[in-house]
């Protein structure tokens, strides 16, 4: 029997809080390895693709733009939108800041979650976040019998997409299988 096909869809900005905090929490200094994660959630399913989206400044930084080039290179595409900036007066003191903020990433992965779904090229949608944002278009490609997996953190899953989705991994539970190896 042919195995289904799946795409993997990487929240970066998600997945790094989460992470971060899991290793705050346990004493750990692990980084991921985005290649392992990709292969744990689509072990069993013909993977079709991975994306990982992110939000970046205009000039990009060498050490992330390194990090895009060895992502792209394991085979997992970008999807980057440009970071924006927001006044913000504080609510106390009155006083004003400029704040980087983040805009449009959320709406490319649903984006894409609805364009797989509709043009019939995977039968598993893999979401890697825990954000409740994705909870319509998840909704939306299960009525079109897309199975959709989410793999989040246990603390930072809300409670819309864990009823959501038809399989819950917990990252916390597959964590020494995508850490990346200590260089030594």
């Amino acid at each position: 029997m042919d195995k289904e096909k799946s795409i993997v869809l990487i929240d970066a900005e998600n997945i790094l809080k989460s992470w971060r905090r899991h290793c705050q929490n346990n004493s750990l200094d692990d980084k991921i390895d985005y290649q392992k994660l990709v292969q744990v959630l689509s072990k069993d399913t013909n993977l079709l693709r991975a994306y990982f989206y992110d939000a970046v400044p205009e000039n990009i930084p060498t050490k992330k733009k390194n990090f895009f080039t060895a992502l792209q290179t394991k085979g997992i595409q970008l999807r980057t939108k440009i970071l924006k900036n927001r006044k913000h007066i504080c609510s106390k003191c009155k006083n004003v800041d400029t704040r980087t903020i983040q805009k449009g990433v959320d709406v490319s992965l649903a984006t894409d979650i609805l364009r797989h779904a509709w043009q019939n090229t995977c039968n598993i949608c893999i979401v890697v976040s825990g954000d409740e944002d994705y909870k319509d278009a998840i909704e939306c490609i299960k009525d079109k019998g897309i199975k959709v997996w989410v793999a989040s953190f246990k603390a930072s899953l809300s409670s819309e997409l864990r009823n959501t989705a038809d399989k819950i991994i917990f990252i916390d539970d597959i964590f020494d299988s995508i850490k990346q190896e200590s260089q030594k």
